[in-house]
């Protein structure tokens, strides 16, 4: 999220975090009346309710398909763990393993979007994380089936920064995770950012966001269409087109009128295209060009790059994440994937002639650092033979 609509949303759930963390379920429910009502019967949503929920048979055939491909992706993306003898008799180790608990935030309500639980919860599956919560405000049918499909009946009807809240730190009903993923508004981003101290957040997403480059060769109805496609995700969405090509440029600025979130720039040359790119670091860059690989060859800064086609393709049918960075981010991360869900342990083993290799650099190291326990703790070692 870009700073400008960040202050003002930590301001506003400032409070409600600490509510949730200091009174639990009862500000939970407080809070979710206030903002959702009405209030649920229940936080947890019952066994029964997830089994008796339905969607056409279209949608959940096209829902299989997505779940299958970001699994196909999630699988390939798994990295190695490493085995090193840095020193001679010293060997070090670096595992992947597995997140314990993950809470996932899915958008609910009026928009809700089964497509991110998926997007979050299959490579979690992938990376063998043992507890998946999720949480949504009036989970719909669809986000019901898509957790039926992926085997998941941890489903709590709250959302917002109250539900980001309590999974964070806990309560009666809901147990802390160790990890916390998912969009939402920015005000689910601004709870995240808070208890972000307490557990691992994924990154503070922020609205949708869109940059498409594109030359005289680009159809003008599909550029449009991609543009108002990002831009449906709500008002503060960013949508921009970058072109060198006055003829496109007039077609699409008709096709989007009356859009306000959505923007048509000329600029000098798909070069100065590229560079206001990457200094925008969209979540989502477009290349709708006659020859676009050199483009993606020189690409640094996006969540995700689609090569002549639209970005809605990956919202759910590439099997790449939709899950982000926006706000410039993309500057330093990317987005959700498998190692998302895994956290790296060191293993260290040393040898006798190992320990004395040690003793040769932890010794004057040490001295130097003023830390003269530490030179001590491995000469002990070297005399008993460790």
């Amino acid at each position: 999220m870009r700073q400008e609509g960040l202050d003002d949303a930590l301001e506003a759930v400032a409070p409600i975090v600490a509510d949730v963390r200091d009174r639990g379920d009862a500000a939970l429910l407080e809070w979710t009346e206030r903002f959702d009502g009405p209030r649920p019967e229940g936080i947890r949503v019952p066994r029964e309710r997830i089994a008796a929920a339905a969607i056409d048979d279209d949608v959940l055939q096209a829902l299989r398909s997505m779940i299958a491909a970001v699994r196909r992706f999630s699988e390939a993306q798994r990295p190695a763990d490493t085995r090193v003898e840095a020193m001679p008799g010293i060997v070090a180790e670096r595992r992947w393993l597995p997140v314990d608990a993950v809470g996932v935030c899915v958008p609910g309500g009026r928009s809700p979007l089964p497509s991110s639980l998926v997007m979050a919860a299959v490579p979690a599956q992938v990376a063998g994380v043992r507890r998946i919560a999720v949480v949504t405000p009036h989970p719909a049918d669809a986000t019901l089936v898509a957790a039926r499909e992926l085997g998941l009946d941890e489903i709590y009807s709250v959302g917002g920064a109250q539900g980001v809240a309590a999974l964070a730190y806990g309560t009666d009903t809901i147990p802390a995770v160790d990890l916390l993923v998912g969009p939402g508004s920015r005000f689910v981003t601004a709870a995240k950012l808070l208890v972000s101290a307490q557990v691992r957040i994924d990154l503070p997403a922020g609205p949708s966001e869109v940059l498409v480059i594109a030359d005289a060769t680009a159809p003008p109805p599909l550029v449009a269409s991609s543009l108002l496609a990002q831009a449906e995700h709500g008002s503060d969405s960013v949508a921009v087109l970058l072109t060198d090509a006055p003829t496109l440029s007039e077609a699409v600025a008709t096709l989007v009128e009356g859009h306000d979130n959505v923007s048509v720039e000329l600029v000098a040359s798909l070069d100065d295209a590229l560079a206001r790119a990457d200094a925008f670091a969209p979540e989502h860059l477009e290349l709708h060009v006659a020859e676009p690989e050199p483009l993606v060859a020189r690409v640094r800064n996006a969540g995700t790059v689609f090569v002549s086609v639209p970005s809605v393709v990956g919202d759910y049918a590439a099997g790449a994440t939709h899950v982000l960075p926006t706000g410039g981010l993309a500057r330093s991360s990317g987005g959700l994937g498998l190692e998302t869900f895994l956290k790296p342990v060191q293993i260290v083993r040393a040898s006798t002639e190992g320990m004395r290799a040690a003793a040769q650099v932890v010794d004057p190291l040490a001295r130097a650092e003023g830390l003269p326990l530490h030179a001590a703790a491995v000469a002990v070692a070297v005399e008993e033979g460790a």
